[in-house]
């Protein structure tokens, strides 16, 4: 069951934090990285409160995730402010990470009741980054005034959520096979 569960979260962080538009369209939407995280959530709610409490605000990323699976391409150069997307995104980041906090504090408590610290450490590790990553995000909005700081930061992002995201697989894979055998 153990092993499922990492599994779902595995793939999940693939579609969540890997976003590739074409004509506007997400080629890995995080639709089906919600669906499966709550998919993991359900397989690993019996082993901390942490994954039945993430399972919840999931389900709010999935219903907020449908409207994110299009969004019209800017037109020209000028930048469009639309105030219903931001409030979106901002609801959607706050619940996102209370996902991936409950995620990552279910994966402590799993560990900790194996006497495995140090799945325990990276998995506080793996939040710090999470945070970091996501609130450094933010400030892009603030480089938007400054195109070429911008395009830099933007391509600069994008490497760290490639980065962030294979570690985030990577500790999903190992979590599925270390404990699962503790």
């Amino acid at each position: 069951m153990i092993q499922e569960g990492c599994n779902k979260f595995f793939w999940g962080f693939l579609f969540i934090l890997f976003n590739f538009r074409i004509q506007g369209v997400d080629i890995l939407p995080d639709i089906i990285g919600y669906i499966l995280f709550a998919m993991g959530f359900q397989a690993l709610a019996g082993y901390s409160e942490h994954f039945a409490k993430g399972k919840i605000f999931n389900l709010v990323l999935v219903f907020l995730s449908v409207f994110t699976i299009y969004q019209q391409p800017n037109q020209g150069e000028e930048t469009q402010i639309n105030p219903i997307g931001i409030i979106m995104g901002v609801v959607t980041l706050v619940l996102l990470l209370v996902v991936v906090y409950r995620l990552l504090m279910g994966i402590k408590d799993m560990a900790s009741s194996r006497n495995r610290s140090d799945i325990m450490k990276e998995a506080e590790k793996k939040w710090s980054f999470f945070l970091v990553f996501q609130i450094a995000s933010l400030f892009l909005f603030v480089l938007i005034l400054i195109p070429p700081l911008f395009m830099v930061t933007v391509i600069v992002m994008f490497v760290v959520s490639i980065v962030l995201m294979v570690s985030f697989m990577r500790f999903m894979r190992v979590c599925g096979e270390q404990l699962s055998h503790s």
